[in-house]
């Protein structure tokens, strides 16, 4: 199969083993290797298989699988013949898989054990269902995924560049999740800039801490890595912990992870993991979600001063890395998300409709990276693409130097008495008081105000009297809580680890109304 350089995704693979380094590593998973040699070897024998079982380049072929050695084979198997991966997060619930099964028209399933119960409670599955391992699925004949590797690798043109590739469905805080629609030609885009981006080398080993059905799994440092004859260590999908990263990056000389800010501060909270750490390569961590309070940097810095943070903002509509806070810029940028990475604008559309590339409002982005559209629904494609830039539906602010804040989202901003409250503005104080955990800021109906900010602080030993004082200090009055509630219980988050505050507002209202006397008032 003779493929160029930039033909089509698979051309990430394809260039690594056809160089010096195919016998190298490019997988490890639960000690056991992947070189890329054999992964291109699979994943072509994976295609051919499924070629024999019917499927055509263009269909959609749905992943439910946990992390292992198949999630790269399926996926640059489907990639070398022109079908489209679906993936699908094994931690939805059953009727979300049926919507995403549904929506995508899916063709083929392939699915493992860890799915069974799930499975077991959908009504209808695509025509096509492939095994891996031992899955007890209620279908006529499942196709053992060992058999379709037994076929010959196949002999393929290949897709080209402006062919769909993948769609990755959004993670649902408001409303059902939608596709994002994304070409070969965006995937490579989104893959290459990283490598001068992130200043990866080949030389580098990756500890891929999510799970590969998210868009982060494969498009933040695993494909550009690839791409560079690279290194990645699997993690399990689930039971992630600090210790257990630990000992991953120890035993496997790891270089580079991402690490979302919840899990920095449970580093914070063991001295001994991170005298540990200290004894490794470990030299950048990724982060995203939120950003890093500045207290988390400066402790990270003083406890791994070789380790540093690396701050991102991306997202399922592509590039999943459009800005990034550099090491040297974190300390003086806190709450930053960085500038500009080296293939995407950015700028922001204030209230009135002017674009402008600095200033505050909704945050717009161009770049080649990002998705071709939201999959089967046009209105929606033209309206994210209003004015020729991908409208983020993020609220944010860039300064003179170009350094982007995420401030909120556009739907999560409250007007209380006619004025704009950004609640990651209010919370990135929360954030800074020694204790707190988890913060959320959420709008509730006010008869006064019409809205009102009501935060919701997870923590350890913080109370609301000492939030409200720092709130006072730091935030002009109409921006400051008028209500916090302390709750033991986590926030309650999606898959990927967003913050769902459409379940957490119309549990603030029940706990307001129900039990107010257990509730401090801060306005």
């Amino acid at each position: 199969m003779a493929m160029g350089l930039a033909r089509n995704m698979f051309s990430i693979l394809d260039r690594a083993a056809r160089s010096s380094r195919a016998a190298d590593v490019a997988f490890r998973f639960e000690d056991e290797d992947r070189t890329f040699g054999e992964l291109r070897e699979r994943s072509l024998r994976f295609a051919g298989g499924l070629i024999e079982a019917g499927v055509e380049p263009g269909d959609r072929v749905a992943v439910l699988l946990g992390n292992g050695h198949e999630w790269p084979e399926i996926f640059f198997g489907l990639a070398a013949m022109g079908a489209v991966c679906v993936p699908v997060n094994v931690l939805l619930r059953p009727a979300e898989v049926a919507h995403l099964l549904a929506d995508s028209g899916a063709r083929c399933l392939v699915v493992d054990s860890r799915s069974e119960s799930l499975l077991a409670m959908l009504e209808g599955l695509p025509e096509l269902v492939v095994a891996v391992g031992e899955v007890d699925v209620d279908v006529a004949e499942p196709i053992a995924y060992q058999s379709l590797l037994a076929s010959a690798p196949a002999e393929l043109a290949g897709p080209g560049l402006d062919d769909l590739a993948t769609l990755y469905y959004s993670s649902g805080t408001t409303g059902l999740p939608k596709a994002a629609a994304h070409t070969h030609d965006g995937i490579l885009w989104n893959s290459v800039h990283q490598i001068a981006d992130l200043r990866l080398t080949g030389d580098d080993v990756y500890l891929l801490i999510p799970s590969l059905s998210w868009a982060a799994g494969f498009h933040v440092v695993t494909l550009p890595l690839l791409w560079l004859g690279g290194r990645s260590v699997m993690m399990p999908t689930g039971g992630t912990t600090p210790d257990r990263i630990t000992a991953a990056i120890e035993e496997n000389g790891v270089t580079h992870t991402l690490l979302v800010p919840t899990l920095l501060r449970q580093f914070l909270e063991s001295p001994e993991l991170l005298k540990r750490l200290r004894a490794t390569p470990l030299r950048w961590v990724i982060s995203g979600t939120e950003p890093v309070p500045r207290p988390v940097i400066e402790a990270i810095a003083e406890e791994l001063p070789a380790t540093k943070i690396v701050q991102g903002y991306g997202m399922s509509e592509f590039p999943t890395v459009a800005t990034a806070l550099l090491p040297e810029e974190a300390a003086s940028h806190a709450g930053s998300a960085g500038r500009a990475c080296s293939i995407t604008d950015i700028a922001v559309q204030t209230d009135d409709g002017t674009i402008a590339s600095a200033g505050e409002g909704e945050v717009l982005l161009r770049s080649p990276a990002t998705m071709s559209g939201y999959f089967g629904r046009p209105e929606e494609t033209e309206a994210a693409f209003a004015d020729g830039w991908l409208h983020t539906g993020d609220v944010g602010r860039i300064d003179e130097e170009g350094f982007l804040t995420i401030t909120g989202r556009k739907k999560d901003m409250i007007i209380s008495g006619g004025m704009n409250v950004y609640p990651k503005e209010v919370e990135e104080v929360i954030y800074r008081l020694s204790g707190v955990l988890e913060v959320a800021v959420v709008g509730i109906a006010d008869e006064r105000w019409g809205e009102a900010p009501v935060a919701v602080v997870i923590g350890d030993g913080i109370d609301a009297e000492t939030i409200d004082g720092e709130c006072e200090r730091l935030l002009a009055s109409y921006k400051r809580p008028r209500r916090v509630i302390v709750r033991e219980e986590p926030l309650p988050r999606n898959a990927t680890g967003k913050v769902l505050k459409r379940e957490l507002r119309p549990w603030v209202a029940e706990h307001l109304g129900l039990a107010e006397q257990d509730t401090e008032k801060v306005g």
